[in-house]
């Protein structure tokens, strides 16, 4: 008799089934029938080889008989039961013994059904398909659960990150607010970052005439200031075609920290817009003085950025754009984030009579 691993055309869900058996007689009976319905069936001569064969083949099931030289079936069943990828298979046993006390012992060592010889055919097969039934019920149940639980998480994990990011835009707005009173004064950063992205220049090419122009401006411009503010921004400032937003650094705060703050917002801005927009972005760390201005009779208010770093973004902007560059950035920016930056083509821009080296920002690392 061979041991055949392709079961017989019929069964459209065949299960992988383990006898174990030790008579030639009795083995090819029960290869028989599991057979005749479809099954694909393998078989071992004792208990050792069914056990060798159940750590390869990894059954659906077993069919076990109890007497056998070597290993008998309750020791079988035990080292199954020992053993993560086989505690779980269920185990049919059977043996000529029907007493009461027999039929216990094979119940505790962790069998899942007992059939006595001589055996029935249809009791077979009715045992089988319950236990497979009842196993796929289980795996089904298993997996519902994990699918509940995994979903649970991931709910979890959004509402935590939507909480965390309601949490810092707060914190971000206030920060702003504290500035609300001060207009008609000029504030000076020494060492600010300035970021030019030509956000309106992005969203005028993208709009037909039909569209309606001043909501799409402003939804670019808010989902630009709710990004530029999370990742930093202290202050933003419309300046033709382009949106320009001013990081300040905390006092006694780590520079690479904060330079690479900065430079994620200017990432997560290209990312978040349109990918045919053609968005670009360039960021500048220099001095800068921010001037706010109010009209104290009609109630006008707004912002001048004033310095050679804001002209030296903007420049550095316009030159990405011809270029085909997503982010620019200047080299003075990048002092001290060795190996934290990935980079793309380098070049050199002119701005206010001065050269001002820079590079192409691709990711950080």
């Amino acid at each position: 008799m061979t041991n055949p691993l392709v079961p017989p055309p019929g069964n459209d869900n065949p299960a992988s089934i383990l006898v174990i058996e030790d008579d030639p007689i009795q083995r090819l009976a029960v290869v028989g029938i599991l057979q005749r319905v479809g099954h694909r069936v393998l078989w071992a001569v004792d208990g050792e080889q069914g056990l060798d064969m159940a750590r390869q083949a990894r059954p659906d099931l077993i069919v076990c008989d109890v007497v056998m030289p070597g290993m008998n079936g309750y020791q079988l069943v035990s080292s199954l039961r020992q053993e993560a990828g086989l505690a779980e298979v269920p185990v049919i046993m059977l043996t000529t013994m029907t007493e009461r006390a027999q039929v216990r012992v094979g119940m505790t060592s962790g069998a899942d059904d007992y059939l006595a010889k001589p055996l029935n055919a249809a009791e077979l097969r009715e045992a089988v398909t319950s236990l497979l039934n009842r196993r796929k019920s289980r795996r089904e149940e298993i997996v519902g659960e994990i699918k509940d639980k995994f979903l649970a998480a991931l709910e979890g994990q959004k509402q935590s990150l939507a909480n965390l990011y309601e949490q810092r835009l707060f914190k971000e707005l206030n920060s702003r607010w504290e500035d609300s009173g001060r207009y008609n004064e000029a504030l000076d950063y020494p060492d600010a970052i300035v970021l030019a992205v030509d956000l309106f220049s992005s969203i005028l090419q993208r709009q037909s005439p039909s569209d309606d122009l001043a909501a799409a401006v402003r939804q670019g411009y808010q989902n630009a200031r709710d990004t530029l503010y999370l990742f930093g921004a202290r202050h933003l400032v419309p300046q033709g075609d382009s949106l320009l937003a001013v990081f300040v650094p905390v006092e006694g705060a780590d520079v690479a920290a904060f330079r690479l703050r900065a430079l994620r917002g200017a990432l997560a801005l290209v990312k978040a817009g349109a990918t045919d927009s053609g968005m670009t972005v360039a960021l500048h760390v220099g001095p800068a003085t921010l001037v706010h201005v109010t009209d104290p009779l009609h109630g006008d208010a707004g912002s001048v950025l004033t310095g050679d770093t804001a002209p030296a973004a903007a420049a550095l902007q316009q030159f990405a754009r011809e270029s085909k560059w997503r982010v620019a950035c200047s080299r003075l920016l990048l002092e001290g984030l060795q190996g934290q930056v990935v980079t793309g083509g380098a070049a050199t821009v002119s701005t206010g009579g001065l050269e001002l080296p820079c590079v192409e920002v691709l990711s950080l690392t």
